[in-house]
C-alpha cells in the first residue's frame, strides 16, 4: 500500500488491517501544517490511531495514552522505560473531516514527535483551544503492514 493509495481508499466505517489486526475507521482528518503540507490521520475503534508520514513513507500506528507531560517537552524524553529522541515539532489545523466528529473541522493542535531506537513512537500533543492533551504511543509501521 502506498500513501497515495491509502488516501484514495480510506473511508469512514471501512475496515483497515494493521499488522494483521482488523479495525474500523471512525473518522478521517486532513490536517494542514503551518508549512503548507498536510497529512491524514484516522481515528479507529478502541482508541487506536493511524497517521501517514509521507516524508518517511511509513505509517504511525498507536493508541491514545495519558502521560504526565504538561509543558513543551525537552529534546529527549523517557516514557515507560524507553528513551525517545526528538524528531520534530509541528502545528496542524483540521482542514477536512469525514465520519464521526471526534475531532472537529477547524480544531488545531501543536505536537512534538519522538522515536526510540526500536521504532517505538511517542507523539505529545496539546489541543490549542481546550489545552487538552492528545498523546499517542505507538510504532513506526511499514506500508506493507497496512491494508484496506
Amino acid at each position: 500500500m502506498t500513501i497515495e493509495n491509502f488516501r484514495q481508499k480510506v473511508a469512514p466505517n471501512s475496515e483497515i488491517t494493521v499488522k494483521n489486526k482488523k479495525f474500523t475507521v471512525r473518522e478521517i482528518i486532513k490536517f494542514r501544517l503551518n508549512d503548507g503540507s498536510f497529512y491524514i490521520k484516522c481515528f479507529l475503534n478502541d482508541d487506536f490511531i493511524i497517521a501517514e508520514d509521507s516524508d518517511r513513507n511509513v505509517f504511525i500506528f498507536g493508541r491514545e495514552v495519558v502521560t504526565s507531560f504538561r509543558d513543551t517537552p525537552p529534546k529527549t524524553v523517557s516514557y515507560e522505560g524507553k528513551n525517545y529522541k526528538f524528531l520534530f515539532e509541528a502545528h496542524g489545523v483540521a482542514e477536512e473531516i469525514w465520519g464521526e466528529e471526534i475531532y472537529k473541522k477547524g480544531y488545531s493542535e501543536t505536537f512534538w514527535d519522538f522515536e526510540a531506537k526500536d521504532g517505538s513512537y511517542l507523539s505529545l500533543g496539546i489541543a490549542d483551544e481546550s489545552k487538552e492533551r492528545l498523546d499517542l504511543l505507538g510504532k513506526v509501521t511499514a506500508l506493507e503492514e497496512v491494508e484496506i
